[in-house]
């Protein structure tokens, strides 16, 4: 008798199929961390790819100057002056300076102040001050390198991303002539690696300064800014 019944639990043991069953929320969490695994990868992509790769091509560069007159000495006849310009490459690729010139004058001011009112249908303007009686050019310099038309072969000024070229002129001009010094510099930067040269042309003359005007078709742009010194103890 016993033996019979181990003989029937034995026959009635074996492998059991199980069916496991997720209810709906389980399938809800698992699409909704899929979605956000897809989505990560995404921003991954933007953020090392397109923003630091693919969006930076495309974008033109960017060039931060700066410019600054310093005394470096005098005596009883002379003022020795330093012209410091600063190039910062502010964007995410490499750029090559395709031409620059500075230019430098010397003002001298009146000595009373004069009324000026403008008018005009867009703008208008009211000052009284001391005007500027006469502006002379004393030095200008403007070259085109080998990132232009025709430029200078060899010459470069490649500038990496975040990184800051400087570059220094010493002036001497006579004490006592110049009120302020007037100080400017112009560069047309272009993104290294590209094939075609940029179209830039020199103008300006011996009274206004040297400046420079790139070709509206070139692809490149032209930036300048201008700075003061006054020369009065």
């Amino acid at each position: 008798m016993r033996s019979a019944w181990r003989q029937r639990l034995s026959d009635e043991e074996g492998p059991l199929a199980v069916r496991v069953v997720d209810d709906r929320w389980t399938t809800v969490r698992q699409v909704v961390e899929s979605l956000a695994i897809v989505a990560a990868g995404l921003w991954a992509f933007y953020v090392f790819v397109y923003a630091e790769k693919i969006k930076p091509a495309s974008d033109p560069a960017s060039l931060t100057q700066t410019v600054s007159v310093r005394r470096l000495g005098r005596d009883s006849s002379r003022d020795v002056l330093s012209i410091d310009i600063r190039l910062e490459n502010s964007g995410k690729t490499e750029i090559d300076v395709a031409a620059d010139a500075y230019n430098v004058w010397g003002e001298r001011y009146g000595t009373r102040d004069a009324r000026a009112d403008k008018r005009s249908a867009t703008q208008r303007q009211y000052g009284r001050s001391i005007p500027v009686l006469s502006q002379t050019l004393i030095r200008a310099f403007a070259e085109l390198r080998d990132a232009a038309v025709g430029g200078r072969t060899g010459t470069h000024i490649i500038i990496e991303s975040g990184s800051t070229e400087a570059i220094s002129y010493v002036v001497v001009v006579p004490r006592g002539k110049y009120d302020v010094i007037r100080a400017q510099t112009i560069d047309v930067p272009m993104k290294t690696g590209l094939a075609r040269k940029a179209a830039v042309a020199i103008t300006g003359d011996r009274v206004r300064g040297l400046g420079l005007n790139p070709a509206a078709d070139s692809g490149a742009q032209e930036d300048d800014i201008d700075t003061y010194f006054a020369l009065i103890p």
